[in-house]
C-alpha cells in the first residue's frame, strides 16, 4: 500500500450529511469481506439521548440521511443512550436503518448500568471487535477501564467519576488482541474508539502503547476516529491521522457560562443539565466514503449554535489547541 497522504479540508458542501449506526438487533456484521469496492458509511457520536430533549429527532434525521444515501453501514461511537425502558423507542429509530449497525461504548453509557447490561440492551456481543467490509478492515476499541494498583476495572454505574488519573485506560488483554488483529490483516484499516488515541489531556491514558502499535503498522492505517471531546478536529502524529468527530448534539459549558435561555422553561425542570448544554441547531454527523483506488472522503454537517452561543456567554473559543464549533468538517485523505 502506498503511504497515505493528507490532502486537507475541502469544500465538499455547505451542509453535507453523515450518519452513524448502532444496532438494536446487533448481531455485528462481522464478515470477512475482502472485496475492494466503493464503500460509504455514516458515523455519529455523543448523541446523549438522556441529556438532550430533541435527541430522538436528531437521530431520526441522521438515519433518514443514511437511508437516502444507501449507506453500507452506520456506526455510533458512544454516549448514545442508557439501558432504560424509556429509551427503547430511540433504539427503534436507530434500527429503522436495515443495513449493518455498529456500536462503541462511551464512558457515560455506563453511568447507571454495567457494561454487560449495556451489551444486552444494545444487543452488542462484545465491547471490542473487528470486521472487514468491502476491502477495508475496521477495529472497534473499548477504553472504558479504570486502572489502579495494577488492576483494570470495567466502568459501571458511574464508578469512573473518580480521580481523572485513574480512568480512561485500555486493558492489557485488549491491547494484545489489538496488536495481533492489526498485524494479521493485510487490508487498509480504520480504528474507532470513543476516547482519543492521541489527545494528551482527554485521551486514553496508556495511549503511547497503542500509538506504538499503530505506528509499527502505519502503512495499513487509513485513520483513527474518536468522539468524546465534542470537538471538530484533525491531528497528524507520526504519520497517523486522528479525526475527532463532533458531538451530534452540544458542547458542554461549565456553570460559569451556563444559560437558561435556549429552550422552553419547562424543559429545564425535566433535564437537569440542560443549562450547561450549548446545543447545535442541527444534528451533526458525517458520511465517510472509501474509494478502493486510495482515497477517503469525509463529509460533515455544518450548523450553528442555538442562541446564546458559548461565546456570547463569555466562554473561551477553545482550549488545548481545539476550537469549539457547531460543525463537522470535510476532509480528503489519500492512502
Amino acid at each position: 500500500m502506498k503511504r497515505r497522504r493528507f490532502v486537507g479540508q475541502v469544500g465538499i458542501g455547505a451542509v453535507a450529511t453523515l450518519l452513524p449506526q448502532t444496532t438494536l438487533a446487533f448481531t455485528p456484521f462481522l464478515s470477512n469481506d475482502s472485496r475492494r469496492e466503493m464503500l460509504t458509511f455514516g458515523i455519529v457520536t455523543d448523541v446523549h439521548k438522556d441529556l438532550m430533549p430533541d435527541a430522538d429527532k436528531r437521530l431520526e434525521t441522521f438515519i433518514e440521511k443514511a437511508i437516502d444515501r444507501e449507506a453500507d453501514f452506520v456506526i455510533q461511537m458512544g454516549d448514545f443512550c442508557m439501558a432504560e425502558t424509556k429509551n427503547k423507542d430511540f433504539l427503534k429509530t436507530w434500527n429503522t436503518f436495515k443495513g449493518p449497525k455498529y456500536h462503541i461504548l462511551g464512558n457515560h453509557d455506563m453511568d447507571r448500568q454495567s457494561k454487560q447490561q449495556m451489551l444486552d440492551f444494545w444487543e452488542m456481543p462484545k465491547t471490542y471487535y473487528s470486521y472487514d467490509f468491502k476491502g477495508t478492515h475496521f477495529i472497534v476499541l473499548d477504553a472504558n477501564f479504570l486502572y489502579q494498583d495494577g488492576k483494570y476495572t470495567d466502568y459501571e454505574r458511574g464508578n469512573f467519576y473518580v480521580d481523572s488519573s485513574l480512568r480512561t485506560f485500555i486493558n492489557d488483554e485488549q491491547i494484545e488482541w489489538f496488536k495481533a488483529d492489526l498485524e494479521a490483516t493485510e487490508l487498509p484499516t480504520i480504528v474507532f474508539s470513543h476516547q482519543s488515541l492521541w489527545h494528551y489531556q482527554w485521551g486514553v491514558k496508556n495511549r503511547l502503547t497503542l500509538q506504538k502499535i499503530l505506528e509499527a503498522n502505519k502503512e495499513k492505517i487509513i485513520c483513527c476516529f474518536n468522539g468524546h471531546n465534542h470537538i471538530d478536529y484533525h491531528h497528524v502524529q507520526n504519520g497517523i491521522h486522528y479525526i475527532e468527530v463532533n458531538s451530534m448534539s452540544y458542547q458542554w459549558m461549565s456553570d460559569k457560562y451556563k444559560s437558561m435561555d435556549r429552550y422552553p422553561k419547562e424543559l429545564y425542570e425535566e433535564y437537569k443539565w440542560l443549562p450547561n448544554l450549548a446545543g447545535y441547531k442541527d444534528p451533526l454527523y458525517a458520511f465517510v466514503t472509501i474509494d478502493p483506488e486510495g482515497s477517503v472522503t469525509i463529509e460533515g454537517v455544518k450548523s450553528e449554535w442555538i442562541s446564546p452561543s458559548p461565546f456570547d456567554m463569555g466562554m473561551p473559543e477553545g482550549m488545548e489547541g481545539s476550537r469549539y464549533s457547531a460543525k463537522m468538517s470535510d476532509y480528503l485523505i489519500r492512502f
